[in-house]
């Protein structure tokens, strides 16, 4: 009943959102966001220079394959359906490493721009994922915070704002790669397989 009433909230938020859905990703992104994507690799290199430089050196071994900064796969977006997925928050001033549990996410939609939507949780990032290539795709969206209700549109606030680059890493396994997002981090990875 809960994951129900949140995926309701959470469509229901996408269609008060932006027309992300509709348009190319490059003729919506804002700039701030654009470089952010440009940042990727660097981010991700950081990220993993402060984390090795930590006492969570030894993490990193554990999921070595979601932080292999050069594996991407073809067929890059994932397929419609319910999926776990967990925060991997590296690098920053507070805390060089976190992996938060699995949350509920889902993916709606089967064409080049498809939904996702974090179901549960503090964080819940809302927005829409756009082809990009054989080896990427990006998303684009806004965080909901603890009890919101409606989504703040993309572009409409900078600190709510997100941008990734979705990757798959295995057979059924992929993440969302947000390089110095907004709050505490210097990467955050979402890492999604699906519910069996």
């Amino acid at each position: 009943m809960a994951l129900r009433f949140a995926a309701g909230l959470a469509l229901a938020a996408l269609a008060l959102g932006s027309p992300a859905h509709a348009q190319r990703w490059q003729d919506i992104i804002t700039p701030a966001d654009a470089e952010r994507l440009r940042q990727r690799d660097t981010a991700f290199a950081a990220a993993l220079a402060e984390v090795q430089a930590s006492e969570f050196a030894g993490d990193l071994a554990k999921a070595a394959l979601l932080y292999d900064p050069k594996k991407r796969l073809e067929n890059p977006l994932p397929p419609e359906g319910k999926y776990l997925c967990a925060t991997h928050k590296l690098g920053g001033k507070y805390l060089a490493f976190i992996a938060y549990p699995d949350f509920a996410c889902a993916i709606y939609g089967s064409g080049a721009t498809r939904q996702f939507v974090k179901l549960t949780g503090s964080q819940r990032p809302v927005g829409f994922i756009h082809a990009d290539g054989k080896r990427s795709g990006v998303f684009l969206g806004s965080l909901m915070l603890g009890d919101d209700e409606t989504l703040v549109p993309y572009g409409e606030d900078k600190e709510r704002d997100m941008a990734g680059t979705v990757e798959r890493i295995g057979k059924d396994r992929w993440r969302i790669v947000f390089a110095n997002p907004y709050y505490e981090s210097t990467l955050d990875i979402i890492d999604l397989r699906p519910m069996r």
